[in-house]
């Protein structure tokens, strides 16, 4: 039976449509969640194997989604963590995650060191870890585009859960490329695993959070 994953949809984000079409491909069941039916209790945030937020910048990303979105679903959040849930988050998905404390408190993701917009190819190095997300991946060099202007992360990053670290020039100044939580079930990353949706990379990211559930 494939497992069933939600993906969230939020005014902000616009990458909904090709992350389902990734998780069809890497051997899920993917359907949209709106954040106005968690929200108003119509939908359960736990009703789901994975949940995942997709990312993109709508709007220019003036209405701050990632800390709308964080503050909006703050009493929803924790049911996922009391579930055993494994939750992912890309891009604007990734600073919806870090402003809802999933890493906790003492990180932040801040404007890149460039000061403008990046959008490129970046390649990624996997790097040992707990992350269910990456489990016999170590080691792996992967590539993904970036697409963002606030991917730095900074503050107590020495005692993050580090995933992967940039091995091409980073696109925002900083080392770090991807996070997962302590218990290695909350993952985040500011590039795009799901751009283009059948990029074969992000395939074995999903398939491996699959394997887990």
């Amino acid at each position: 039976m494939r497992k069933r994953v939600s993906i969230l949809f939020a005014p902000g984000t616009n990458c909904q449509w090709e992350t389902m079409e990734l998780w069809k491909l890497a051997g899920a069941e993917p359907h949209l969640v709106f954040l106005d039916d968690i929200v108003s209790a119509r939908v359960s945030i736990t009703d789901c194997d994975i949940l995942f937020v997709p990312g993109g910048f709508s709007y220019g990303d003036h209405i701050n989604t990632g800390t709308v979105v964080a503050i909006l679903l703050r009493d929803h959040f924790p049911k996922l963590q009391e579930a055993g849930i494994p939750v992912g988050g890309e891009c604007n998905g990734f600073q919806i995650l870090m402003r809802a404390g999933f890493f906790g408190r003492d990180v932040t993701l801040t404007e890149n060191d460039s000061g403008v917009f990046c959008s490129r190819t970046i390649l990624h190095r996997v790097q040992a870890s707990s992350c269910i997300w990456t489990s016999g991946l170590e080691g792996r060099i992967f590539a993904f585009p970036s697409a963002h202007h606030g991917g730095k992360l900074v503050g107590n990053t020495d005692r993050l859960n580090v995933v992967m670290t940039y091995e091409s020039p980073s696109p925002n100044g900083g080392p770090i490329a991807a996070i997962c939580s302590d218990n290695g079930r909350v993952f985040g990353i500011m590039d795009h695993m799901t751009r283009p949706y059948d990029n074969p990379d992000g395939q074995l990211i999903f398939r491996s959070s699959l394997r887990a559930v």
